[in-house]
């Protein structure tokens, strides 16, 4: 693809006014429900507690749809991505029971979602669906986490069954379907010596949360700050303010290092074109957020995280799992362990295979799985770089983000997210 200047200075060109955002906007239809499930939908999924299960919907749906068109384009940046998703199948063969077999099933069909709604947004007309909806629907889900996290922070004690888990009896208080349908609003940790909420819905803990916070960053900057006008932006402008709060009582060092990176990258990309406005920016954030740890409580509780001995033990324990899921991995470097496991010389940690997508991939899937999907993120990465719309930018943005949060979150199931911005980029960039 040839590269004809970075689109955040190209010259403005004339272009349709954007259609009025109505609640109209925010409604699915039978085309996109699999997609608005998991993003404008989720306050519905929740209360039916079947916010872990709609992540499942594109790689189902979608992925149905794409491979019964015989006219489905597949972009070339995908290959890696097909190959993956048939290569872990292996992975399925060391697994010995029935429980692990419905683990790696729900798991990969998160990944599948990620190649399915990649194909599926390129294929789409855009008199079907415009993206501009779907960069909508993406940015109410992140104002739908932002409530979220503010209903943690002030009843974090809530936890309830769903109407899903009473529907299935006895079966609906176990082990993983308790924890993607249970209604829990936060995570309540005691790492700085005190009982410490953090905010977590709609996912099962507050590194899932924060997780996809940083991806849909830029879709909610995109949808309500860059192309809004009048009112909405001004609302955008106090939603984005008001966000700080929960993401800074989060603790979320994840969060904060991948957003961080993300708007440096940002002002960096335009100081080297000659444009200060983004400085600027940065400086305004930096001063925002000075204020807010001297002001508000967040000041000390992010001092405590960053000082406190429990940093040290998580630190710790992270390091440890990272060799062992590197060790696991070199025993089995081909086909993975089908699963993440509890190392028998270390009880207490958690799985090996968690706290990171990366360490997942190379334990469970092995070094080749490994290797196969980084290589298609890596080349997604790439791809959307090379910006030459606008529009392409908050894509590419929300991209380096996830690429960012690999090594130290989980990101299932925020991977779909992955392919949703891919697919966008794709789509727009072809307009």
């Amino acid at each position: 693809m040839s590269v004809t200047g970075d689109a955040l200075d190209a010259a403005p060109v004339a272009r349709p006014s954007r259609p009025a955002r109505g609640l109209e906007r925010y409604r699915p239809n039978r085309t996109t429900w699999p997609l608005w499930a998991c993003t404008a939908g989720m306050p519905f999924a929740y209360v039916l507690g079947l916010h872990g299960l709609v992540w499942s919907l594109p790689g189902l749906v979608l992925g149905a749809r794409i491979l019964s068109d015989r006219n489905t384009r597949f972009p070339k940046t995908t290959i890696p991505l097909v190959f993956f998703l048939g290569w872990i199948l292996l992975s399925a063969t060391v697994l010995t029971s029935g429980t692990g077999y419905l683990l790696f099933t729900y798991r990969w069909t998160l990944f599948a979602g990620a190649l399915a709604t990649l194909v599926w947004l390129v294929n789409l007309p855009e008199e079907t669906v415009s993206s501009d909806q779907i960069v909508d629907w993406l940015a109410a889900l992140w104002i739908i986490l932002v409530g979220f996290g503010f209903l943690g922070i002030a009843f974090p004690n809530f936890a309830h069954l769903s109407p899903f888990q009473m529907a299935l009896g006895g079966l609906g208080k176990k082990g993983f379907v308790d924890e993607i349908s249970n209604l829990r609003l936060a995570e309540t940790q005691g790492f700085l010596g005190f009982a410490l909420p953090r905010p977590a819905a709609p996912f099962g803990g507050t590194n899932g949360w924060g997780a996809a916070m940083g991806i849909l960053t830029p879709f909610f900057l995109r949808s309500w700050v860059v192309e809004a006008t009048g009112r909405r932006r001004r609302w955008g402008i106090a939603i984005g303010l008001a966000a700080a709060y929960p993401i800074l009582i989060s603790v979320n060092r994840g969060l904060w290092v991948s957003l961080a990176v993300g708007l440096v990258y940002f002002a960096c990309r335009k100081a080297l074109r000659g444009k200060l406005t983004p400085v600027l920016v940065l400086f305004g954030v930096l001063l925002t957020v000075g204020v807010l740890l001297v002001a508000t409580p967040a000041g000390t509780l992010v001092q405590e995280r960053l000082n406190s001995s429990g940093t040290d033990r998580s630190n710790a324990s992270r390091s440890d799992l990272y060799h062992l899921a590197f060790q696991g991995a070199k025993e089995s470097p081909l086909i993975g362990n089908g699963t993440p496991q509890r190392a028998i010389d270390s009880p207490d940690l958690p799985p090996v295979g968690t706290h990171g997508l990366i360490w997942y991939l190379m334990y469970v899937h092995g070094f080749v799985g490994l290797g196969l999907f980084l290589g298609w993120l890596g080349v997604e990465v790439l791809h959307t770089g090379r910006v030459r719309r606008s529009k392409t930018w908050w894509t590419h943005l929300s991209l380096v983000i996830a690429l960012v949060e690999v090594p130290f979150y989980g990101l299932l199931p925020q991977v779909v997210l992955f392919g949703v911005a891919a697919g966008l980029a794709h789509r727009e960039d072809s307009a």
